[in-house]
């Protein structure tokens, strides 16, 4: 078998609640917002992952992770759900950070390899 691997493309949604209204963050700030403690931590915001996998913010500030190369189809998708959690994790911190703060952002992340043409890229 030869060796395979995925790159998956993350959207995510916030919207932040305020006494008047609810508001939708633009996708740079929901990017400063995930990527803030991988920035923190490693001063860049694409890191290679203990699996081997890379992480990063992508071109239009969405998330995006590249598994590591895989002899097996149970490694990639065990590494394609390490991807998941990763960012879901990202989603999570960056809205308990909000909470700290006294803000009630609420995040959605949507696994995207589909363009607005049909077209499907990275897998």
């Amino acid at each position: 078998m030869r060796a395979v691997g995925i790159e998956t493309e993350y959207a995510v949604t916030a919207t932040i609640a305020t006494p008047a209204r609810e508001r939708r963050l633009g996708p740079d700030e929901v990017g400063r917002r995930l990527f803030r403690p991988v920035a923190e931590e490693h001063g860049a915001t694409s890191v290679f992952c203990r699996n081997g996998g890379r992480l990063y913010l992508d071109v239009g500030s969405h998330p995006e992770y590249a598994t590591a190369e895989c002899a097996s189809y149970a490694d990639l998708l065990a590494q394609d759900r390490a991807g998941d959690l990763m960012v879901t994790t990202l989603a999570e911190r960056a809205a308990e950070a909000a909470a700290a703060d006294g803000e009630r952002v609420r995040f959605r992340v949507f696994k995207n390899n589909v363009d607005h043409y049909g077209t499907s890229y990275g897998s």
